[in-house]
């Protein structure tokens, strides 16, 4: 095709913003028209350097440093969050909306890349706060720590009343980071993987398809009763490590 005299003037004019491909589809015309187009004018205006396809710097697309800073922070202070419980967090806390699965690739890049952190220690008060809470417990079977959380609802019994639940109970020591003695977090930690896929809604749906699981995923059910049994021992050793943090 051979652009017309008129439009060789408008393909001049457009050439200094935009690449050959741009212009052909601005004039409705094949690339090859707009080169030879455009090697005419300028030989006919005695320019005969080297010519060269104008190029716009390529556009680098950045991720959203602040929500990508945001979900840092959020795996810094929760190590065993999902993506799932990220992704809530940003929405009630911060306002921010991502798209799940672009999360879930962030969530597993970060943890990927994750350096451990140096053990520092415990602070005293951390480690006073896990004795206080191991004390507390000291005397629970593994019968109590069962009667924490089940799916069915009913108190496994074997002749003493069962133990009164608190809050630290299920959360562990307040105040010293401690996710080896929270019984949430490594509950969560085993649940999570098998319902995330599900992506439940609210609270409802969560209790239904964690209600359909626990009646049909037997390797889920052994791990928490793994868990369960695990407990006593992890109590014992706080208590004889003067508090120090248990190794998983």
């Amino acid at each position: 095709m051979v652009l017309v005299p008129a439009a060789r003037g408008i393909v001049q004019a457009l050439m200094r913003s935009n690449t050959f491909e741009e212009i052909a589809q601005i004039m409705e015309c094949d690339v090859e028209s707009v080169v030879s187009c455009i090697k005419e004018c300028q030989l006919v205006e005695g320019n005969t350097a080297t010519f060269k396809l104008p190029t716009k710097p390529a556009t680098v697309r950045r991720p959203h440093k602040v929500a990508d800073n945001v979900v840092e922070q959020i795996l810094r202070d929760h190590p065993s969050y999902t993506s799932l419980d990220v992704q809530r967090q940003l929405a009630s806390q911060h306002g921010i909306e991502m798209n799940r699965r672009t999360l879930q690739r962030r969530v597993s890049d970060i943890k990927s890349k994750a350096v451990p952190a140096k053990n520092v220690g415990l602070s005293v008060d951390a480690r006073n706060r896990r004795v206080d809470w191991a004390l507390a417990h000291q005397d629970w079977t593994v019968r109590d720590w069962r009667n924490v959380f089940n799916m069915d609802d009913q108190k496994f019994v074997d002749g003493s009343p069962p133990k009164q639940i608190f809050v630290d109970t299920l959360v562990g020591p307040e105040g010293s980071n401690s996710s080896d003695l929270s019984l949430r977090e490594q509950l969560m930690a085993i649940i999570q993987p098998k319902i995330e896929a599900q992506a439940p809604k609210n609270v409802h749906e969560f209790r239904a398809v964690l209600y359909d699981a626990w009646h049909s995923d037997q390797e889920m059910v052994d791990k928490i009763e793994q868990l369960y049994e695990s407990m006593p021992g992890r109590v014992q050793l706080v208590l004889l490590s003067g508090g120090d943090k248990i190794k998983l």
